[in-house]
C-alpha cells in the first residue's frame, strides 16, 4: 500500500474524530457556548473526512481488485477478503460499546431492544432513520458509512462476476441518486432513498483514479498538484463553515474532487521520492484509522462526562478536554489496532498456499 495513501487515511479519521470532538463539547451539558468556537472550526471537517474515506476506499478497492473484473471465479476469494476487513473489527466495537452502555444506566436507554433491530445493526444492513432514529446505525452512529461500503463492494463482486453486469447496476444507481434532485417522489422512500445519497458518486472518483493508476497514467509535476488539491480541499472546508453548509452535497461532492485529485498526485510524487513520503506515524495511524473511525465517538461521549467531572470549564477548559480527548481517542485506537485487530485479522487470514514439490 502507498504510504501516502495510509496518511490520508489518517487525515480522513482525524478530521472525522475533530469534528465529533468539537460538536460534542459545545452541547450545553458539557461546555456549551464556551465550545462553540471549536464546534465552528471543525464544522465541516466530518463531512470531508467522510467524503474523502469514500474516495479512498474506491481508489483502494479498483486499485486492488480490477484485475479480477471479469474472473467470477475469484469472487469467493474477494468476498472473503472484504469481509474479514469490514466485520470482525466492526463486530468487537458494536459489541463492547451495547455491553458497557446496558451497564450504565444512563446510556441504557439510548440502545435499541428489538433484536431485529440489532441484528441489521451487526450485519450493517441499511435501516430506516425515521425508524431507528439517528443516522440509520444505533449503537455505533458513524456505521451508516459502511453501509454505503458494503453497496460499494457489491457492485465490484458485480464486476467480478461479469462487467456488463458491473455497469448495469452502476446505471441503475446513477438513475436512482438523479431522481432525488428532480423531486420523483419514489426515491424519497426508503430503501430507495438511501441508495439515492449522491455521496455514493464519490466512490466513483476514487475508482476512476484507481482505474488511471493501474492503467499507468503518469501526472507531470505532481507535487504542485497535490498542494493545489490540499489547499482546495482546506479553503471548501472554510467555504461550508462560512456559509453554515457542513453537510452541503456540493461541498461532498468538491471535497470528493479535490480529494481524488490529491490522491492521484501523491501516488505518483511517491512513486518519484519513495523514501521522503514514508513516516512510521503516518502509517501506524492509517492502519489504525478504520479502529479510530469506529471507536472514537462512544469514547467521546464518556470522556466529555469525564472532562466535566474534572472540573474543567470555560473555554481554555474546553481547549484542554478537547486535546486530550483527541489524544485518548488516537491513543486507544493505537493500541486497538495493534493488541486486537491485527492479531485478529492476522489469524483471519487464510493459510499461504503452499508450493508444489519440485521434481528432482
Amino acid at each position: 500500500m502507498y504510504q501516502s495513501i495510509q496518511a490520508c487515511r489518517a487525515v480522513a479519521a482525524v478530521l472525522v474524530l475533530f469534528f465529533h470532538a468539537g460538536g460534542n463539547l459545545a452541547k450545553e451539558k458539557y461546555f456549551g457556548a464556551a465550545a462553540e468556537p471549536l464546534a465552528r472550526l471543525f464544522i465541516s471537517g466530518g463531512s470531508a473526512g467522510v467524503a474523502f474515506f469514500f474516495v479512498l476506499s474506491g481508489f483502494i478497492i479498483v486499485l486492488v481488485h480490477g484485475g479480477d473484473f471479469g474472473h467470477p471465479e475469484r469472487l469467493g476469494r474477494y468476498v472473503r477478503r472484504r469481509v474479514t476487513r469490514i466485520y470482525p473489527t466492526y463486530l468487537v466495537i458494536f459489541l463492547g460499546v451495547y455491553a458497557g452502555a446496558l451497564l450504565v444506566p444512563a446510556l441504557r436507554d439510548a440502545m435499541p431492544t428489538d433484536a431485529a433491530v440489532l441484528l441489521r445493526s451487526m450485519l450493517l444492513l441499511p435501516q430506516d432513520p425515521a425508524v431507528v432514529g439517528g443516522t440509520g446505525a444505533p449503537v455505533i452512529v458513524v456505521a451508516w458509512s459502511l453501509q454505503y461500503e458494503l453497496v460499494f463492494y457489491a457492485l465490484i463482486g458485480l464486476a467480478i462476476v461479469n462487467p456488463a453486469l458491473g455497469w448495469a447496476a452502476v446505471a441503475a444507481l446513477a438513475v436512482v441518486v438523479a431522481a432525488r434532485p428532480m423531486g420523483w417522489a419514489w426515491a424519497e422512500q426508503f430503501p430507495l432513498s438511501f441508495l439515492a445519497n449522491p455521496l455514493m458518486i464519490l466512490f466513483g472518483m476514487g475508482a476512476a483514479v484507481g482505474g488511471l493508476e493501474r492503467a499507468g497514467w503518469r501526472m507531470p509535476r505532481p507535487v504542485p498538484v497535490a498542494i493545489g488539491a490540499g489547499v482546495l480541499f482546506l479553503a471548501l472546508c472554510a467555504l461550508a463553515t462560512w456559509r453554515n453548509e457542513a453537510h452541503g452535497t456540493w461541498f461532498a461532492l468538491g471535497y470528493g474532487l479535490s480529494g481524488a485529485i490529491a490522491i492521484a498526485a501523491l501516488i505518483q510524487a511517491e512513486r518519484e521520492r519513495p523514501a521522503q513520503m514514508r513516516t512510521r506515524a503516518g502509517a501506524l495511524l492509517g492502519d489504525a484509522s478504520y479502529a479510530l473511525y469506529l471507536i472514537h465517538f462512544p469514547l467521546i461521549a464518556v470522556l466529555c462526562k469525564l472532562a466535566v467531572a474534572a472540573g474543567l470549564q470555560g473555554r481554555a477548559g474546553a481547549v484542554v478536554a478537547f486535546v486530550a480527548i483527541s489524544l485518548v481517542c488516537v491513543g486507544v485506537s493505537v493500541l486497538f489496532y495493534l493488541w486486537v485487530e491485527r492479531p485478529m485479522l492476522a489469524a483471519l487470514a487464510p493459510a499461504p498456499r503452499r508450493s508444489a514439490p519440485r521434481a528432482v
